[in-house]
């Protein structure tokens, strides 16, 4: 998954943000689509911003791993931090946090469109977030 966000880094030319709905149909199954979850009779359950200029595939792995992130985020929120430093399992997710923040500036610094700037200083955002609950 950690690819991803590499071939975003590698590819900066990426010029608008698109979104991906990750939408809940009524008979209870979820699906990723482009459109509006209402012009598929479903509910929203998420929305996630994503590079428009990749392939429908690699968007939604984009947005799972955002996802994923989210989920793994709301579990670390809910545990303990002694002493003001990261516990030892958190070692690994603070290193991965640098990383990403670094890889988040590499691409601010390229000539992006606004809307991509916008996402990528959100996702920054985020990752500083995540810094600060776990104490990096």
């Amino acid at each position: 998954m950690k690819w991803l966000i590499c071939l975003v880094s590698l590819f900066p030319f990426y010029s608008d943000a698109g979104s991906l709905y990750l939408c809940r149909a009524y008979g209870g199954g979820t699906f990723w689509a482009q459109a509006h979850c209402n012009q598929h009779n479903a509910l929203i359950e998420r929305i996630v911003s994503v590079p428009d200029t990749l392939p429908f595939d690699q968007q939604v792995k984009l947005a799972e791993q955002q996802r994923q992130t989210t989920t793994s985020t709301n579990t670390v929120t809910n545990t303990t931090v002694i002493n003001n430093t990261p516990a030892v399992s958190h070692v690994a997710e603070c290193k991965a946090l640098d990383a990403q923040i670094a890889n988040y500036d590499a691409m601010a610094r390229q000539p992006q469109s606004g809307q991509m700037q916008d996402w990528i200083t959100a996702e920054k955002k985020k990752a500083r977030d995540q810094q600060f609950r776990i104490r990096c």
